[in-house]
C-alpha cells in the first residue's frame, strides 16, 4: 500500500471541490518562504513504517519589516501504536529514535534566519542576503553545478542549509552551504560584468561624454513596482492605510529564480553582460564504504551516515556567460553558457547551451529555460543535486550494495553523451507550475521534476513537489519506487483552525535492506496560534 500513499495525497489535491493557506511544501528557498509572524502549533498524528505516531510542533516566528526574519520550532513524534516488527524497547510516548541520534538532528529547532533576498541583482544599488535552514531549492548560478539541493531529503538526518550573496553593478559573489553544522557541500561563485566596469573606467577620463544607452529598452512599469496613487501622492492617510493593509494580506507567491523581471526599468546594454566562476566541493566525499560480515554498511555512532573507509575531495568547477538581449515588461531573453569540469577525473567536462525566455507579466507569465548538453559520460551534470544527501553514498537509480557517486564516476569512460533538461514555469498571480525534464537517450540517465504552488480562494491551499532520478523509460517516470522524492499537503482553514494532511516521501538509512530507501510519512494536522 505505501507505494501507492503518495499518489493518492496527489489525487486528493486535484480531486477535493475547490473551497482553498499557507503551506511550504514547495516554495523556493528565501525570502518568498517565510512565515507570517506567530506563534503557533502543529499537533495530530503520523503514520511512519506502519508505525503510528503522535505529533506536535510549537512554532515561532516573526519577521523585523520585509528583510529580516526567523523561526523555529521543536518536531516531536511520539510512538502511539507499534507493529511488528516491534522496535527496540518500544513503549507508548518513546520519541522516534532517528529524529534526535546526532548532532546535526538538533539543528531541526532551526526552520530558517533569512536576511534579505537571495538573487536580487537591482542596478544602482547594492544587494546582499543570507539565508540558514531548511532548503529545498539550493543552487548557484544557473544551476549547472548546484541546483534544486534538498538539504534535508532524509527522514534520519536534517540540515539547514546555507545561501548568501553580494550584489553590485560590477561584480558580485553567490555562497552554498548545504549543512551550517558541518559544511560538508560548499559552492562559491564570482562574477563580474566587464562592460559596466569599462564603462565606468571610460567616464574617469572622458566625463564629457555621455554614453548613448544603445539596446537600453525600457518599458513603463511603474504600476507593477507600486506607484502610489493620487490620493497617496496627496498624502491622503486612509488611503495608505488601505495600501499597507492589502500589502501584508497579499498572499506571499513564489517567485522563478530565472527572470530578472526586476531589472525592467533601469537595465542598461553595459549591465547585461555577465561571466562567472563557480567552484563546488564536497570536502569529504566518500570513496569506499565499510561493510559487516553478512554486506550490511557500517553505520557510524551516533550518526545516521553509512560509515566511510576511504574520503576524497570531490570539486567540480566552471566558467558561465550570460547576456540578456531583450529585458521588456512582456518579453525576456538571456541566452547562457557555461562551461564545467569535475576536477581528478579524466577528461570529465560538460558543456551547457542554455537560454531563458519569459513572456508575459510580472503576475502573468511563462517562463522556458531550454538546455542542451555536451559532456563525458564521467561527468554529472547537476553534480550537487535533489538527491546528493543520499547519492554521496549511493548512486542512482538506487541498489545495494552502496556505491557512492564519486567512485561510480571514476569508473566511468570519457565518451560523448549528449542530451538536455529543459525548465518550464507557470505563474499565474499567486499560482505557480514548475516541471523539468532531463534525457540523455541512455538507460538510468533520466530525471523528472514537477510542482506546484496552489491557493484556492482564501482558506485552501495545496502544494506539492515530486521529482525522480535515473530511470529507465519516460513511461516509469512517475512509477513510485527507491529512486523518487516528493511531498504533497492540502490544508483548510477553519477561523483560527488550520487543517493539514501532508505526505512526505523521503530517504532513510535501512540496514536490513543495505540501501538507503525512500518511503513515504503521512500527517494529519490541526494548527493554530496567535500572530501578531
Amino acid at each position: 500500500m505505501k507505494k501507492y500513499s503518495l499518489i493518492l495525497g496527489l489525487g486528493i489535491v486535484f480531486l477535493l471541490p475547490i473551497l482553498a493557506l499557507e503551506a511550504q511544501v514547495w516554495v523556493p528557498t528565501g525570502t518568498e518562504s517565510r512565515r507570517a509572524s506567530a506563534l503557533q502549533f502543529d499537533a495530530g498524528g503520523s503514520s511512519f513504517q506502519k508505525d503510528y505516531y503522535g505529533y506536535v510542533s510549537p512554532n515561532f516566528t516573526y519577521n523585523h519589516g520585509s528583510n529580516f526574519g526567523y523561526s523555529f520550532s521543536l518536531p516531536i513524534n511520539a510512538l502511539a501504536v507499534d507493529k511488528d516488527p516491534l522496535q527496540l524497547d518500544s513503549k507508548a510516548g518513546k520519541i522516534r529514535e532517528m529524529d534526535y541520534n546526532s548532532k546535526n538532528d538538533y539543528s531541526r529547532v532551526l526552520n530558517y534566519i533569512s536576511y534579505g533576498t537571495y538573487n536580487q541583482q537591482v542596478p544602482g544599488k547594492v544587494t546582499y542576503s543570507a539565508y540558514t535552514g531548511k532548503m529545498v531549492d539550493g543552487y548557484v548560478g544557473h544551476g549547472t553545478i548546484v541546483n534544486k539541493y534538498q538539504s534535508s531529503s532524509r527522514f534520519d538526518s536534517y540540515n539547514p542549509g546555507v545561501m548568501a550573496d553580494l550584489n553590485t553593478d560590477y561584480v558580485g559573489v553567490q555562497y552554498f552551504a548545504n549543512s551550517v553544522v558541518n559544511f560538508e557541500v560548499n559552492a562559491a561563485r564570482v562574477y563580474i560584468k566587464p562592460l559596466a566596469i569599462g564603462k565606468s573606467l571610460f567616464s574617469l577620463f572622458d566625463k564629457s561624454s555621455d554614453l548613448v544607452y544603445l539596446m537600453n529598452l525600457r518599458g513603463n512599469v511603474l504600476d507593477e513596482s507600486g506607484r502610489l496613487s493620487v490620493e497617496e501622492e496627496a498624502g491622503s492617510e486612509e488611503a495608505k492605510n488601505k495600501k499597507a493593509e492589502e500589502a501584508r494580506k497579499k498572499e506571499i507567491r513564489p517567485i522563478s529564480k530565472d527572470s530578472r523581471m526586476e531589472l525592467v526599468d533601469n537595465d542598461p546594454w553595459y549591465n547585461r553582460l555577465t561571466i562567472g566562476y563557480t567552484r563546488a566541493w564536497d570536502r569529504a566525499a566518500p570513496v569506499q564504504m565499510s561493510y559487516n560480515t553478512n554486506g550490511s554498511p557500517v553505520t557510524e555512532k551516533n550518526l545516521d551516515n553509512p560509515k566511510t573507509s576511504q574520503v576524497t575531495r570531490a570539486s567540480v568547477e566552471g566558467m558561465d556567460i550570460e547576456y540578456r538581449l531583450l529585458n521588456l515588461p512582456f518579453v525576456e531573453f538571456t541566452p547562457y553558457l557555461d562551461l564545467n569540469k569535475i576536477k581528478g577525473l579524466d577528461g570529465a567536462q560538460g558543456t551547457h547551451y542554455g537560454s531563458i525566455f519569459r513572456l508575459g507579466t510580472k503576475d502573468l507569465n511563462i517562463i522556458l529555460k531550454p538546455e542542451f548538453r555536451q559532456m563525458t559520460a564521467n561527468y554529472a551534470p547537476m553534480y550537487f543535486d535533489s538527491f546528493y544527501e543520499v547519492e554521496r553514498f549511493q548512486k542512482f537509480p538506487v541498489s545495494a550494495p552502496l556505491r557512492p557517486k564519486y567512485e561510480y564516476l571514476e569508473n566511468q569512460s570519457n565518451s560523448k553523451v549528449t542530451g538536455y533538461y529543459h525548465t518550464v514555469y507557470i505563474n499565474f498571480y499567486h499560482l505557480g507550475f514548475e516541471f523539468a525534464v532531463e534525457d540523455y537517450g541512455l538507460k538510468g540517465n533520466k530525471r523528472v521534476f514537477a510542482a506546484a504552488y496552489i491557493p484556492l480562494g482564501s482558506s485552501l491551499l495545496m502544494s506539492f513537489y515530486y521529482t525522480k532520478k535515473g530511470y529507465e523509460s519516460q513511461g516509469k517516470a512517475f512509477d513510485l519506487d527507491n529512486n523518487t522524492q516528493a511531498a504533497a499537503e492540502i490544508s483548510k482553514s477553519f477561523g483560527p483552525i488550520v487543517l493539514r494532511l501532508q505526505n512526505y516521501r523521503k530517504y532513510y538509512l535501512d540496514s536490513s535492506e543495505k540501501s538507503f530507501v525512500s518511503i513515504d510519512e503521512i500527517r494529519f494536522l490541526v494548527s493554530g496560534g496567535i500572530s501578531f
